[in-house]
């Protein structure tokens, strides 16, 4: 893991402190790629020589965004399944690398791969053998699939218990550090089924109650109802999509949302990850097309299902998650941004949608100790812009500077990190 060892002090007059929620002017002190005091401005003045002083002004300063379910290998692309099939295990893993540094480029300092082969566990066991400053990364590995079930291809499935203690374990060998179930069938592997849950409960409980003896963050896959309700029961930290797909008598999936389901979600202390971004410039394109197909237009409505059912849980109280699923049909790594903006459209606050890119994605992780606000023992994992992106979520987009673990990635404009500062 790359990690800077200078004495930087970054000044602004807007520093983002969360709690409580609001701009402050702070001097903030960093060593080891670590946050080691908020001090008044003044206090800069004060530093000795060996503190390189960076003078932000009014650009605002915001904790790294946290990605909670990304997949590295693939292309996202329109045929990205059928890609990374095809594909050597070198290339994949080539791919991999470009993709998590988009992600930390457009402000994503935290990602956890929600599916992978265990090939690509190397580059959390081995960071020392790519040249360049990555997210930090929380891998899943290959999620557990029934035989033949969704994401089968990556290597996970397990059929029966001693089956899903031995992918576990195999994954946590080679350097996984979250555990992924799928709990139903899924949209992008053939012959699976999205409305049916995949597992019965006991197994639902097990892998959740294997991850909370081990104290690594837990994730489940749950397009159907019943999926739904089996991972809430089972308290994983994260549920992934709950779409309650149900499939009509023409053999399409629709969403048919239910409230006492939602409500055990709620009950269960589960965060859900509702991934709203997804796919949305392809969709956005059908939206425009005078002539389309019938099949285009469902899938529109189920979209537009999708986003009133966003806002139903919300309002119950569910807590979210930033999540994009990037590397899926037609959703770029560069897109987190996005799912921001959609969080917000589905009836969030940007305050509540800035929290589920940093606390709330954070405490999904169980990294909440030590990413998602800026703060003494905090990691230096800092974003730097021109405006207050608090004022428009899609300037998450575009940070001006980005840091990773006190590393800068990435400096432009006046900023100029890279230059010496005069005090």
């Amino acid at each position: 893991m790359h990690q800077s060892t200078e004495k930087l002090c970054l000044v602004s007059r807007r520093v983002w402190l969360d709690p409580p929620g609001r701009y402050e002017p702070r001097a903030v002190l960093i060593e080891q790629g670590v946050i080691g005091e908020l001090a008044p401005i003044s206090a800069a003045a004060e530093l000795g020589p060996e503190w390189r002083v960076v003078d932000l002004g009014e650009r605002p300063l915001l904790p790294g965004l946290i990605n909670t379910h990304v997949h590295l290998e693939f292309s996202a692309s329109s045929r990205p399944l059928a890609e990374f099939e095809k594909e050597p295990v070198s290339e994949r893993l080539l791919r991999a690398i470009g993709n998590a540094r988009v992600l930390l480029e457009s402000g994503v300092t935290t990602v956890r791969d929600c599916g992978s082969s265990l090939e690509l566990l190397a580059l959390v066991r081995r960071p020392d053998l790519h040249p360049v400053t990555l997210p930090r990364l929380v891998m899943s590995g290959p999620p557990i699939t029934i035989t033949r079930g969704h994401l089968h291809m990556m290597g996970g499935e397990a059929d029966t218990i001693a089956e899903i203690d031995a992918v576990i374990q195999t994954g946590r060998e080679h350097g996984a550090r979250s555990l992924k179930l799928m709990g139903s069938g899924g949209g992008m592997t053939p012959g699976t089924l999205p409305e049916s849950a995949a597992y019965p409960q006991f197994v639902f409980d097990h892998v959740a109650g294997h991850a909370r003896r081990a104290d690594l963050p837990s994730v489940v896959h749950v397009l159907a109802p019943e999926s739904i309700r089996r991972g809430a029961l089972a308290r994983f930290d994260s549920l992934e999509h709950c779409a309650f797909f149900v499939r009509n008598d023409q053999g399409a999936l629709e969403r048919h949302f239910d409230p006492a389901i939602a409500g055990l979600v709620r009950d269960s202390g589960s965060r859900v990850m509702a991934n709203l971004s997804t796919a949305t410039r392809a969709l956005e394109r059908l939206r425009q097309d005078p002539s389309a197909s019938p099949d285009a237009s469902h899938q529109l409505q189920q979209f537009d299902l999708m986003i009133e059912n966003f806002g139903r849980m919300l309002a119950m109280g569910i807590p979210f998650v930033c999540g994009t699923d990037a590397g899926v049909r037609d959703t770029p790594f560069s897109d987190t941004a996005l799912e921001l903006v959609w969080l917000e459209r589905g009836g969030m606050s940007p305050v509540e949608a800035l929290r589920a890119a940093t606390l709330e994605a954070a405490a999904a992780l169980h990294l909440d100790r030590q990413i998602g606000r800026i703060a003494p023992g905090y990691a230096a994992d800092l974003l730097v812009f021109d405006d207050d992106p608090l004022e428009r979520l899609d300037r998450f987009a575009a940070p001006v500077g980005v840091m990773a673990r006190g590393a800068i990635v990435k400096a432009s404009g006046p900023l100029a990190f890279s230059q010496d500062n005069p005090r």
